[in-house]
């Protein structure tokens, strides 16, 4: 049976960020845009403790391969929600254009 691969939670969580900031920037020029109120994360986990001296536990994400399996014994159901914030304002991520391409004069007749 091949073993299953893992990735770390700080792995995971970093490609979250990656991706919001991605959809972000995709959003430019766009009509519609979101507010990211919150990231519910559920991950399938082992968790392994190393042999070394000194070592500690390793909680690694199972990562779904081709023909790999787990055996869920072993494993634990881990849910990580995230309240994403924007560092320059303080304020929740908004996941649309540019506030200042927001600013679009009148259209006549319309108020």
């Amino acid at each position: 049976m091949e073993e299953p691969s893992f990735v770390g939670l700080a792995e995971v969580i970093t490609q979250i960020r990656t991706e919001l900031q991605q959809a972000r920037d995709t959003a430019e020029g766009r009509q519609i845009g979101f507010t990211v109120e919150k990231v519910s994360l559920e991950f399938t986990v082992q968790v392994h403790r190393t042999g070394r001296a000194g070592g500690g536990l390793r909680i690694g994400v199972v990562t779904a391969e081709l023909g790999g399996s787990v055996d869920s014994g072993t494993t634990h159901r881990v849910q990580v929600d995230l309240e994403p914030h924007d560092a320059s304002t303080g304020g929740r991520v908004q996941v649309t254009r540019s506030p200042e391409s927001l600013e679009t004069p009148a259209t006549p007749g319309l108020r």
